[in-house]
Formats: C-alpha cells, structure tokens, sequence
C-alpha cells in the first residue's frame, strides 16, 4: 500500500495550480496535509465518523488521480471524517504515534464510528525475512497485529470515554481483495506486492498468486477471530469484489495491490452498503 512518488509530484503540481491563487498555496496545502494524514488539524472538526488508513483509504496525500475509498464515501455518499489517512502506513505506526487519540480529539464528542484500513503493510514489509521461514514470519506478524489492533482499540474507547463520557466507540475494519502479483508496476521500483518484487528479494514461491491469496485469506480469518475478543470491533469482507480468488481482475486494478478508479468504485459501493446499518450515512 505504498504511494508512488512520481504521480505524486504530479498530483501536487495540479493541486497547486488549482489552489486559490489569493492565498499561499503552500500554506494550505500543509494544513490540509497534516490534517488528512496525522489528524492534526486547526481545532476540533467534528465529524460522526472518524477514519484511520493506509493507501486504500488514501494512496495520494489526499490527491484524487486515484480515487480510493476515502475521497470515494466523501464524494458519492456524504461521508465527513475526522481521519488520518496516508499511503504506506503501518498498524504498528499508528499506535505509537497514538493516532487514534488525535482522530478522537478531532471528531469529538459526537463521533461514534472509527473505520481502519489497516494491517497490509505490516504483513508485506521487509519481504526477505519470508525468505526460508514464511509460516513462522508470517505467525509473528498476525500475532504483532493482533496485539496492536487490540491495543488500538482498547485505548481509544477509554481515551474517548474519560474525554467525552458516552459509550464506547464501534470500529469498522476491512479485509483487502485478492492482489494480482503479475500486474505490473506504475512507477519502476513500486513493485510492493508484486512478483516481480519477490524474485529481486529471493523469495521463491511455488506459486505467486496462491501465495498472496493465502495470505490475504489468513489476514482476514485473523480480523475475524479479533473481532471474538472484541465486542466493539466490526469486521467488513471486500474479498471477491474484483474478480475473486486467487487474484483480482488486471481491467479493475491499479498495480499489484490497488485498484484503479472503476476498483474503488466497486469496492466502494460495497463498503457503504455494509457499514451502513453501523453508520447510518450514504442510504
């Protein structure tokens, strides 16, 4: 779920071109950067529905030449967010930046819904330590998540209970669609998930895209088995959206990991749907 930098540097020249050109662009650009991303914001934005993301949520500093599922609910079913959403951030990041608490702070007291995009780049990083022990790597990795996802839980129904009083907050989490491993990359280097990516690493797999679809399958069995132990976490499947196992359809992806505009428009829809009776919003 990493951001590519070169469309990046594209989309930002095309967000500065189209800022008013009363003000400094540079200036709004920050203030909306750091509150998009890390929930830093000038003062409380209150808001139902908080959001904690990696790319899925958004791929692009909050640029849209890639339509993910934030811009997505925000636009098409009137979703407002309190979030912090960035293109390559990991579960265990969000806990030790303590994310959470300032997601909560920004929304405020109103806010009863936090939805996570979270665990893919902590099961992908450093694929060459996979190398020779995949399910013991693997079996560490889920049990980290675990561990942080509760403990991200945990904390922000309490921080929001001491602060604000209520009920606890309800966390919506969603497995990610199959990856496609053959696809290739935008940007040359951009490989995260992709085959090519394991042969330059030495990681040798029988097969590539059962490998990917099995780990795709152990991560949302294990969101599952959390969600036992966790009364107020919610668990969304997005599995099967585009094209089904062992690897989404080449027409509706992106890269090896992301879907293109027509793929978060379909994984999009069926998000809202699902998180609609928790939500309340979009139907």
């Amino acid at each position: 779920m990493k951001k590519i930098s070169f469309v990046l540097l594209i989309g930002i020249t095309l967000f500065f071109i189209h800022c008013d050109k009363k003000k400094d662009p540079l200036d709004d650009f920050e203030s909306n950067l750091l509150c998009s991303t890390l929930a830093i914001c000038n003062g409380e934005t209150p808001a139902k529905t908080g959001i904690i993301g990696d790319s899925w949520t958004d791929l692009l500093f909050g640029i849209p030449l890639v339509e993910t599922l934030r811009p997505q609910l925000e636009n098409r079913f009137g979703y407002k967010f309190a979030g912090a959403t960035l293109g390559g951030k990991t579960l265990q990041q969000v806990v030790s930046q303590g994310l959470q608490f300032q997601v909560i702070d920004q929304g405020g007291a109103d806010m009863k819904v936090v939805i996570l995009s979270l665990g893919g780049n902590d099961i992908q990083a450093n694929l060459n330590e996979y190398i020779g022990n995949i399910p013991g790597v693997q079996a560490q990795r889920f049990a980290q998540i675990k561990a942080n996802l509760k403990q991200l839980i945990i904390t922000g129904n309490a921080y929001k209970i001491a602060r604000f009083g209520g009920a606890p907050l309800k966390w919506i989490i969603h497995g990610y669609d199959y990856p496609n491993p053959f696809m290739p990359p935008v940007i040359a280097g951009s490989d995260e998930g992709c085959k090519t990516k394991f042969d330059r690493v030495g990681l040798v797999v029988p097969n590539a895209a059962e490998f990917t679809a099995s780990q795709l399958d152990a991560f949302n069995n294990l969101l599952v088995e959390i969600t036992r132990e966790e009364p107020t976490l919610i668990y969304v499947d997005l599995r099967n959206t585009l094209g089904g196992r062992p690897s989404s359809r080449a027409e509706l992806m992106l890269d090896c990991i992301h879907a293109n505009n027509l793929g978060y428009t379909l994984l999009t829809d069926k998000l809202a749907r699902l998180i609609y009776p928790f939500t309340n919003i979009g139907f």
